[in-house]
């Protein structure tokens, strides 16, 4: 056991190093996000979107975003429950009901990015080519709206031409706070990008007649064309499109021209139309895209023809589309030699009925009884 006084000076050795012992202990700094009685939560803003397919170096592309807002009130906020739509501007300037209030998880107007990648590289290797000023949304609430973006003469080190990327980044400058940074990024957007003039290219994509046409019927063709390139035909140009019968395929000086018609107000190439990312064989994809569409694409226009009567002869030729048959517009890379979307005329039915769809004229007098005056079906 050791002496009570070497235990005494271990002690006050102790105690000279430990100063202030009667102090109170002072808590750390921290700084935590407060809540109130009302509630205090943040905005989360998330982006997506589509591009035209298609686009030219020092040309437009139209891009359709999608801006998100999945922040959402964590605690009932009183003074925010007022529908936006319900809240007016008085006469004095203020909102009318006066105690009305925007929720914390409302995003403000903010910037976003648009920049063009490499096909397979990260961000960090694309370059910034526009920012779009992006709407203030309510929480839980989207907005879509299109938008013309001008791509820049072809970067130092980025391929001639090919497939690229766009990445759209929402809320660039953080301007509007938000609970998560992270995902302000969009998904790959594909495009492909021509090192060569904007050129107009059109072709028709759907050609609708009745099925097994014969010789002399008189049909009212559904057409549609679309322009596949990535320059407008103008609003001043006219564009001729002709139904043409011919024995061969080809539109040759054998063909005869059955009717003309007419599409005015121009129509708009691939760089204006937004569509869905598409696969490796993009003119394939680009057309498939364009014809199964319920609503019209914007580079798509619909005729529908007047009554045409088909030749009465041979008994067996073809039908189809030509555009601009006298080759007025002097496109380089529109088919000049062909028709499109041809189909078979021929006559001799088995069945000894009319193709179903010809336009006729309508009968006045009373449906008929049959030959041996029994009624037909329930009586």
């Amino acid at each position: 056991m050791l002496p009570r006084d070497y235990l005494r000076a271990r002690h006050d050795r102790r105690a000279r190093r430990r100063t202030d012992l009667t102090a109170l202990e002072a808590l750390e700094e921290r700084q935590l996000m407060a809540y109130s009685s009302l509630g205090f939560s943040l905005s989360d803003l998330q982006i997506s979107g589509q591009s035209a397919p298609t686009a030219n170096w020092g040309g437009t592309v139209t891009l359709k975003i999608t801006v998100q807002n999945t922040g959402a009130s964590t605690i009932v906020e009183p003074l925010s429950l007022v529908p936006s739509q319900q809240i007016q501007n008085g006469p004095d300037g203020l909102p009318v009901p006066p105690y009305e209030l925007p929720s914390s998880s409302d995003a403000i107007g903010t910037q976003i990015g648009v920049y063009l990648v490499p096909n397979g590289r990260s961000l960090s290797r694309g370059v910034k080519v526009a920012s779009i000023a992006a709407p203030a949304l309510l929480q839980n609430s989207l907005d879509q709206f299109e938008t013309d973006v001008t791509l820049p003469s072809r970067p130092q080190g980025f391929p001639a031409d090919g497939r690229f990327t766009i990445r759209l980044v929402a809320n660039e400058n953080r301007t509007a706070l938000e609970s998560n940074y992270r995902n302000n990024v969009s998904p790959p957007i594909s495009v492909r990008i021509f090192n060569t003039p904007a050129t107009a290219a059109l072709r028709a994509i759907t050609l609708d007649l009745p099925a097994g046409l014969q010789p002399g019927d008189t049909v009212a063709p559904y057409i549609q064309i679309a322009n596949v390139g990535t320059a407008a035909i103008p609003a001043d140009t006219p564009v001729e499109v002709a139904l043409v019968a011919s024995t061969t395929p080809d539109f040759n000086l054998g063909s005869s021209i059955i009717s003309v018609y007419t599409v005015r107000g121009g129509i708009l190439g691939t760089n204006s139309t937004p569509l869905p990312t598409l696969g490796h064989h993009f003119r394939r994809s680009i057309a498939a895209n364009l014809k199964g569409n319920i609503t019209t694409p914007s580079n798509v226009v619909t005729i529908r023809g007047g009554n045409a009567t088909l030749p009465a002869s041979p008994d067996k030729y073809y039908v189809g589309v030509v555009i601009d048959p006298y080759n007025k517009l002097n496109l380089t890379n529109q088919p000049t030699e062909r028709l499109e979307l041809s189909q078979l005329v021929q006559g001799g039915s088995l069945s000894g009925l009319g193709s179903s769809g010809v336009v006729s004229s309508a009968k006045t007098g009373l449906f008929p009884n049959p030959p041996d005056g029994v009624p037909i079906g329930l009586v």
